[in-house]
C-alpha cells in the first residue's frame, strides 16, 4: 500500500511538470500506534514547511516535519475514537479560500505547489488533521470551560482594549408588580393604589413569594423581566431599582399606566462596549481551548507507541 502511494505521488509530480522525482523507493520511517509515516511523507512536509516558513531544508526542519506528522496521526486517531472525521466539503472550501488569496483557483494552487515539489495531498492532509482536532477539542472541553463576566472584566482591565474603562452597564433580573389605573385617575384612586402597593411591599420577604403576594392582592399583576437593562426603565423607577439591593423591593412609583413596584432578584454590573466584551470573551475561550488542546496532545504523545526506523 505504501509503494502504491509513492508511485501515485511520483506520477503526480511528473504530471505537474515539477521535474522532481523520488530517488528511492518509499519506506516507512515512523510508526505511530501502528500508523505509518513514510520518508516520502516527511520529505513532502519538509518541502511544504520550507515554502510556508522560508526555512532552509536541513535536520532541524526535517525533525519539525516529522514531529508535525506524528502529532497529526495522533489527532486523527483521537478523532476516530470520538467519531470525528474531516468534512471534505470544508477541506475544499478552505483550499478555495487559500487559492483565492493568491489569485488562483484550486487547480492553479495544485500546479504552483507541484512546481515546488509539493503534492497538494500534503496540504489537504494538514487541513484534515486541523479540522478533526478542532472538533475533538470542542467535544472534549467546550462544556467544561466557562468564561464569565468577572473573567471578561479582568481581561479588559489588564489590557488597553477600548471598552475596558467605559460606562458601566447593569443587567437586572426583576419582578414587576403593577396596580393598573386610568391615566386620568383622580387623587383618591391614586392614593388607594399606592396604599395597596405599600401594603404588599410590607409583606414582601424575597423574590420567591412575589407571585403569591400579587395573587392575594386585588388589582395586582406580576411580570418577570429577565436580563433587563436599566436604560429600558423610566424614571423614577430606574433610580429606585438602582438604589435597591438584590432581594429588596422598591417603594411604589407612578407610571402612566399605574402604580409599580420592582423586586430586584439579580443585578450584574459590567463595563465596556458589548461588541468588545463579546470579542474578549471569545478570545479568552479560544485561549483556554488552545491550552487544553496542547495539554491533550502532550498526553497523547506520552501514551502513544512511537517507533522510529
Amino acid at each position: 500500500m505504501v509503494r502504491g502511494f509513492g508511485a501515485l505521488a511520483a506520477l503526480l509530480l511528473v504530471v505537474l511538470g515539477s521535474g522532481l522525482a523520488l530517488t528511492q523507493e518509499t519506506s516507512i520511517k515512523v510508526l505511530v500506534n501502528d500508523n505509518p509515516i513514510s520518508d516520502y511523507d516527511i520529505e513532502q512536509r519538509q518541502r511544504f514547511l520550507s515554502i510556508t516558513t522560508q526555512e532552509k531544508p536541513g535536520p532541524e526542519l526535517k525533525k519539525k516535519a516529522t514531529d508535525m506528522l506524528i502529532d497529526e496521526r495522533l489527532q486523527i486517531l483521537e478523532g476516530q475514537k470520538l467519531g470525528s472525521t474531516p468534512d471534505e466539503d470544508e477541506v475544499t472550501k478552505i483550499l478555495e479560500n487559500m487559492a483565492q488569496k493568491n489569485n488562483l483557483d484550486v487547480a492553479g494552487l495544485t500546479t504552483a505547489l507541484g512546481r515546488a515539489g509539493v503534492n497538494i495531498r500534503t496540504l489537504k492532509d494538514r487541513i484534515r488533521a486541523q479540522l478533526v482536532w478542532q472538533d475533538v477539542v470542542r467535544k472534549k472541553f467546550r462544556r467544561e470551560i466557562q468564561i464569565g463576566d468577572v473573567d471578561v472584566d479582568r481581561a479588559l482591565s489588564d489590557s488597553d482594549e477600548a471598552g475596558g474603562g467605559g460606562e458601566s452597564q447593569t443587567t437586572l433580573q426583576l419582578r414587576q408588580v403593577k396596580f393598573s389605573m386610568a391615566s386620568n385617575a383622580d387623587q383618591r384612586t391614586i392614593a388607594a393604589k399606592i396604599a395597596a402597593a405599600e401594603a404588599l411591599r410590607a409583606r414582601f420577604s424575597n423574590c420567591a413569594n412575589v407571585t403569591e403576594l400579587a395573587k392575594a392582592t386585588a388589582g395586582a399583576t406580576v411580570k418577570t423581566l429577565q436580563d433587563q437593562q436599566t436604560s429600558t426603565l423610566t424614571q423614577p423607577a430606574r433610580l429606585l431599582v438602582m438604589n435597591a439591593k438584590v432581594g429588596q423591593m422598591t417603594p411604589p412609583s407612578i407610571s402612566p399606566s399605574g402604580v409599580e413596584l420592582y423586586a430586584v432578584c439579580g443585578k450584574v454590573s459590567t463595563k465596556g462596549d458589548t461588541k468588545v466584551r463579546e470579542a474578549t470573551q471569545r478570545k479568552l475561550l479560544n485561549d483556554e481551548m488552545m491550552i487544553r488542546a496542547e495539554r491533550l496532545l502532550r498526553d497523547l504523545r506520552q501514551d502513544a507507541f512511537i517507533e522510529y526506523r
